[in-house]
């Protein structure tokens, strides 16, 4: 079976929509539960395994150990099955990156680094309690979801444990940047190996790298056998003497030089930082694997001769007897074995003083052109292998790495290899058209693309969220770090087919217009069947595909149409009369009204004398009704009616 496309189904059941995975025997795709409506991840075993019994018990020895576990820093798993040849196994869908990747992209403080690896610890703990091993930890196998919070996945080679012994695979599998000594010798992996793991784990997060780095995996294997890995204080001033004792006793070669357990491990790294261990001095190494202790041997005793004597018969000495006695013969059996010593020992002399002549340091050529570390190593009597590599950081030319490392002393004759730069490496530019928008990012993010940029774009053809365009071509040969890739992603397409909008109030129509880019139009309207403020009808009509600005008009009932009350009113402008000889004062009189009708100029007029005039106030329900009357443009009185006091007046 090819791998998965989009829209398939297991189980009729989950329907798959991305691969988001690969690994050496199964991919992985996120999908969507039909049932119970949710987002999962589901691991398929790939095509070619299918019908190899071997890998089918593999897997479903995953999955069974696995669904033994219950714990939030686990990833859950939900449903284990098969179908049609397909083994899958669904399991909680994290959104978010792997441990690796999170490494790659943000920076880890001390006590960032710290609360991770509680949480690692804390997941590892329960799997030791439950009698599993994991026996694969490395931050590929975590992942980070958008609350920061880790859970660890794939227990794809963790093995259940018996009360006894442990069940035992010679094979290598996982990365052998974390792998325990014991582990890179094929031997039996217990817990005090998943410890050694964590540690490198721990080790990584604090300094950026991985404690050993070599070329091939059996460069970085004899590294965990042999070599003690930089002390992470040299990599990172900020780490305390405190936890680095913890990484490097959780490194240590023999198991029983370990932490007794996760949770002492925890313990341990987790109290670095406590004020009473700001002072901590460096702890020493106090391990001695089998192999590496000095027998002492007891010293060489002779037996003595098993001669039997016969018992002297006094006899009278002579006089020259008396005065020279002829001394005893003594044994000189000792002398035969002082010379077997010398012998022995000058012959070793020898092979060592000859072994150490054969033998030469290995310079530090690292940074070195190619030609100057050729002349260096050649110089010194080893035969020089070069291999080219690219790399962002190494000027093309200069020597990146050597093995053997510089200090070690073997035979002169022994090839050294180094790894020259071959400058930026340059890649193809991968095809991230119709990819989602995260799903692109993440696979440029891997490539350590300089920058990337997003560009939005309706599409009729391309699913919203999904990308239309990238600005680097597929293929194009591209050194990612200088490069800035634009994508353009589809917001889908740009109709929006109008919903019914009738019985919506007019705020949650103005929020639907928001939402879908629409300009919204209100138009009032009584009506004795739809409550007021709730929409009678609108225009275009609902199912009309329109574009975005366009303006939706909203007829919002009024409620039923009130009616408005008349007032008649009458009011008398009073002219003093002028004084006996004088001429009587034209004043000027204005009366304005602000009723339902509005504000309205009622008359103008310019008068001599007092008198009186009439005006209507027409006053809707909940209202009120005013009159102003001005007189030289001085308000000399205001006349207000409510409109209860105008239907009282009827």
């Amino acid at each position: 079976m090819n791998p998965m496309r989009s829209g398939e189904r297991i189980n009729d059941r989950y329907r798959i929509e991305q691969q988001i995975g690969s690994g050496g025997m199964a991919n992985v795709y996120r999908a969507h539960d039909e049932i119970l409506n949710r987002t999962v991840a589901i691991k398929v075993l790939r095509s070619e395994f299918s019908h190899n019994e071997q890998f089918i018990r593999r897997f479903e020895r995953e999955a069974h150990a696995a669904t033994s576990l219950n714990h939030p820093n686990i990833v859950a798993i939900y449903d284990v099955g098969d179908e049609r040849d397909i083994y899958y196994i669904v399991m909680e869908h994290v959104d978010g990156m792997t441990l690796k990747q999170y490494l790659q992209e943000e920076y880890i403080s001390v006590d960032e680094a710290l609360r991770i690896m509680g949480q690692i610890c804390d997941a590892i703990d329960h799997a030791h309690a439950n009698r599993i091993i994991h026996r694969d930890i490395k931050p590929q196998n975590m992942m980070i979801d958008q609350s920061g919070n880790v859970k660890v996945t794939d227990f794809g080679i963790a093995v259940a444990m018996s009360n006894a012994t442990l069940t035992h695979t010679m094979s290598v599998l996982g990365s052998v940047h974390y792998f325990s000594p014991e582990q890179a010798r094929g031997k039996f992996a217990d817990e005090k190996s998943d410890i050694y793991s964590l540690g490198a784990v721990l080790y990584e997060l604090v300094t950026g790298r991985v404690p050993f780095i070599g070329e091939t995996p059996v460069a970085v294997a004899l590294q965990h056998l042999q070599d003690d890995p930089i002390r992470p204080m040299d990599l990172n001033p900020n780490i305390p003497q405190a936890l680095e004792n913890c990484i490097m006793q959780a490194l240590a070669k023999s198991p029983g030089a370990r932490h007794t357990s996760v949770a002492a491990f925890k313990k341990d790294c987790m109290t670095a930082l406590d004020p009473e261990r700001a002072n901590e001095p460096k702890r020493l190494s106090t391990e001695q694997d089998a192999f590496d202790q000095t027998l002492v041997m007891s010293p060489v005793v002779p037996d003595e001769p098993n001669v039997k004597e016969a018992p002297e018969q006094p006899v009278a000495p002579s006089e020259p007897e008396t005065a020279n006695p002829k001394p005893k013969r003594k044994k000189k059996w000792w002398l035969w074995l002082l010379l077997l010593f010398l012998l022995i020992g000058g012959g070793i002399g020898a092979y060592v003083i000859a072994d150490e002549m054969s033998r030469a340091v290995v310079p530090d050529v690292v940074g070195m052109t190619n030609d100057e570390a050729t002349t260096e190593l050649e110089t010194a009597g080893f035969v020089v292998e070069a291999t080219e590599r690219a790399s962002d950081n190494i000027a093309a030319g200069d020597v990146i790495s050597q093995t053997p490392q510089a200090g070690r002393k073997p035979k002169r004759g022994t090839t050294v290899t180094i790894v020259v730069s071959a400058g930026k490496e340059t890649v193809a530019m991968p095809d991230v058209e119709g990819l989602s928008q995260s799903a692109a990012e993440r696979t440029l993010k891997d490539l350590d693309f300089a920058d990337i940029e997003i560009q939005s774009e309706a599409s009729e053809t391309v699913d919203s969220g999904d990308v239309i365009s990238q600005s680097i071509a597929p293929d194009n040969e591209v050194v990612p770090s200088e490069e800035t890739v634009t994508l353009v992603v589809s917001t889908g397409s740009n109709k929006v087919e109008l919903a019914n909008l009738a019985g919506y109030t007019f705020e949650e129509a103005t929020t639907y217009a928001e939402q879908n880019s629409l300009k919204i139009v209100k138009r009032d309207e009584y009506s004795t069947s739809v409550p007021a403020n709730q929409i009678i009808r609108q225009l275009p009509t609902a199912g009309t595909a329109v574009d975005p600005g366009t303006e939706l008009t909203v007829i919002v009932s009024q409620g039923v149409e009130p009616t408005d009350v008349s007032i008649e009113r009458e009011v008398n402008v009073e002219i003093d009369p002028p004084a006996e000889g004088e001429e009587p004062v034209a004043l000027d009189v204005v009366i304005r009204t602000v009723d339902a009708r509005g504000e309205v100029e009622v008359l103008r007029d310019k008068i001599t004398e007092t008198t009186t005039y009439s005006y209507t106030l027409v006053i809707a329900p909940d209202e009120v009704g005013t009159a102003t009357i001005e007189v030289d443009g001085e308000v000399v009185r205001t006349d207000t009616v409510t409109y209860a006091q105008a239907k009282d007046s009827q």
